[in-house]
């Protein structure tokens, strides 16, 4: 077997791992590891995989198109694809994305010995340009700085013009802006770029090591003096993030929820959810399976800047959101103002994964959008509040998913109702959504 050099092999790819990628079985001539992972591969392909590197006794690899295509093959539409390592799935199908994905969080609730009632059908939106929320890499490379994801398998930023997932006035932007950060004294001391879209506006968080010439605010001036466009300057941590002079009317961001009526305003470091159409599903769905009554007391547990809680008052329960982060709490209880439902949603900071937080009685619903780490220490305790009848899971990990299904089920819940959302095409994302009653 190889060292670190890369080196080509023709294997048979047997699989699609819940990664994405192919997975193969080097042939056995090759000694210690033998598990391959391969981009740009699909089941029933033979193909030649250029071997990038070995984690975790894996070795991963990259292939060129094979010869004979699967039936479940199209062709990429981004021309970036597969050297940029934000997608995996364009070459599949797209309903074969989703039934792969619906496969793989039926797979881990199986090994987790739960079983839904009921599988309702994959959700999906846009399929391109859906992507409000991102974070690219920025590197100078022979005079030229790159702006992009990074590459796959590689500690390298892509080389990108465009980008088919971005939503539209993010990747518009994208080679305006890479030049004009490579004009900036600093160039080289530019890491990243954060990028946040609301419904009109598109804003564009830089990070920079080094501090900034009064010549290269004036640059990012120009950049920023597009209507819709707000540039912020981050010189370390986010309390460090600060607007340009010229941009600080523009903030904050805002989308809005038509189902419920409803606006909300956020800052570009807040935490939302990428694609705006897939939300309104979830948001829709959720509120319709904890079936709400008027006067209903709700709990919402990792509650953000309101997305979910807002929409359950609006619909005339009572609402108690709690979060972690300050900011996040702050803008949840100007949008339940906003809205005109600051009497129905109360927002509090509260650590959830500490024991202080693990007291919810006298609430009938609950609703959970943990963090990929999922619910965390205190999900029996919350489960066993006397009362609760019904919760709503949403989880943006389906191995901590079917884990946490589990610790309900014991708690003497049922999974009623399991839905796979597609928040991120073309990648290996998957946002589910079940719901639990008691039994």
């Amino acid at each position: 077997m190889p060292g670190r050099e890369p080196h080509r092999v023709e294997v048979a790819v047997t699989a699609l791992a819940d990664t994405g990628l192919g997975l193969a079985t080097l042939p056995a001539v090759h000694a210690g590891p033998r598990t391959l992972m391969i981009r740009n591969a699909l089941p029933g392909e033979q193909v030649v995989a250029l071997v990038r590197k070995r984690r975790h006794g894996i070795w991963y690899a990259e292939a060129d198109a094979p010869a004979l295509a699967a039936p479940q093959r199209v062709m990429a539409p981004c021309s970036a694809y597969p050297q940029c390592g934000a997608c995996v799935l364009q070459h599949l199908d797209y309903p074969a994305q989703l039934a792969h994905k619906q496969s793989v969080v039926d797979r881990l609730l199986a090994a987790a010995g739960v079983t839904p009632d009921v599988r309702r059908a994959p959700v999906s939106g846009p399929r391109f340009h859906y992507r409000y929320r991102a974070r690219l890499g920025a590197r100078v490379v022979d005079g030229t700085l790159l702006l992009g994801f990074s590459q796959a398998f590689a500690n390298r930023v892509a080389r990108m013009t465009d980008c088919r997932t971005l939503a539209a006035p993010l990747a518009d932007a994208i080679p305006e802006l890479a030049h004009v950060l490579g004009g900036l004294s600093i160039a080289d001391r530019i890491p990243q770029v954060e990028l946040a879209a609301g419904d009109s506006d598109a804003a564009f968080v830089i990070r920079h090591l080094d501090a900034l010439t009064a010549a290269d605010e004036a640059r990012l001036g120009a950049f920023a003096a597009h209507p819709r466009r707000t540039v912020l300057l981050q010189s370390a941590g986010y309390d460090s993030v600060r607007p340009l002079q010229a941009c600080a009317a523009r903030l904050p961001l805002n989308y809005a929820n038509p189902d419920f009526g409803l606006l909300f305003e956020f800052l570009p470091t807040d935490f939302t959810q990428v694609n705006p159409s897939v939300n309104r599903s979830l948001v829709r769905a959720a509120v319709l399976a904890l079936d709400v009554r008027p006067g209903d007391r709700v709990i919402d547990l990792y509650s953000g800047i309101g997305n979910f809680a807002l929409a359950l008052a609006r619909r005339g329960a009572q609402v108690s959101g709690w979060e972690g982060a300050v900011g996040a709490v702050a803008r949840a209880r100007r949008n339940a103002e906003l809205n005109g439902l600051g009497t129905r949603a109360e927002f509090a900071v509260k650590d959830l994964y500490d024991a202080s937080g693990s007291h919810v009685g006298g609430a009938r619903l609950m609703l959970l959008d943990p963090p990929r780490s999922g619910a965390g220490p205190n999900l029996t305790a919350w489960a066993g509040s006397a009362g609760l009848e019904r919760i709503v899971y949403v989880s943006c990990n389906p191995e901590t998913f079917a884990t946490d299904a589990a610790l309900l089920r014991d708690c003497g819940f049922r999974l009623a109702e399991l839905g796979v959302f597609d928040m991120f095409p073309h990648t290996a994302h998957v946002e589910t959504l079940g719901l639990f009653v008691r039994s």
